[in-house]
């Protein structure tokens, strides 16, 4: 019985981790981290010790949890940079007790074309926005009622005394903790790539 029982859990790890690894690999990047959901529906969790974006856009929608629908921070980003990115999640094992924890991380900095990303919570130390503009206006989209843009892409009302530039980086964020639902890119690499799968018989 125990030793079904370990075959079960390394059987099903087994085609996790290659179930994730083919979605960096084979998409190329994109939505590589929707398949990791935590036990408790909030998603997964991104750490990095500094992103960096060229252009930044910010503002409210709704996202999908394993939970249900659930209000997020939709980020969408060009030209941006990662480095000491981990990926991590925790997962539930079918016909088994317990759980899996399992990340993926980068030993040098991360690239990606554009990111989309949905964001129930972002921490960090310190953060640079240039270029920013928050802009609440009437809209019919609740999408565009509020706007926080950084970078290239900002686009400031005329004025008269401040000389808002649109300069490169856009955003930089240091020791950054954020908790996501959905994360696609365009197009990433994942210099060093590093999987580890952890099983937690008691969840």
């Amino acid at each position: 019985m125990y030793r079904r029982k370990r075959l079960a859990v390394g059987t099903c790890a087994s085609f996790l981790v290659v179930a994730i690894v083919g979605l960096v690999v084979l998409s190329s990047g994109t939505a590589y981290a929707t398949a990791m959901a935590t036990a408790d529906g909030s998603g997964f969790t991104v750490t990095a010790d500094e992103i960096r974006s060229d252009e930044f856009l910010l503002y409210p929608s709704v996202g999908e949890d394993t939970e249900g629908t659930t209000p997020v921070a939709v980020v969408e980003q060009r030209g941006v940079e990662i480095d000491g990115m981990v990926l991590s999640g925790e997962k539930s094992i079918p016909m088994v007790d317990g759980s899996m924890e399992i990340s993926f991380a980068a030993d040098e900095t991360v690239t990606a074309d554009e990111q989309y990303i949905k964001l129930t919570d972002l921490q960090a130390e310190e953060a640079t926005f240039n270029g920013q503009v928050v802009n609440a206006q009437a809209s019919d989209n609740p999408e565009k009622q509020f706007q926080q843009t950084a970078g290239e892409n900002a686009d400031p009302e005329d004025g008269y005394l401040t000389d808002i530039s649109g300069d490169s980086p856009g955003m930089v964020q240091k020791d950054v903790e954020m908790d996501a639902v959905y994360l696609a890119s365009n197009e990433i690499t994942l210099p060093g790539l590093e999987v580890d799968v952890e099983y937690h018989p008691d969840g």
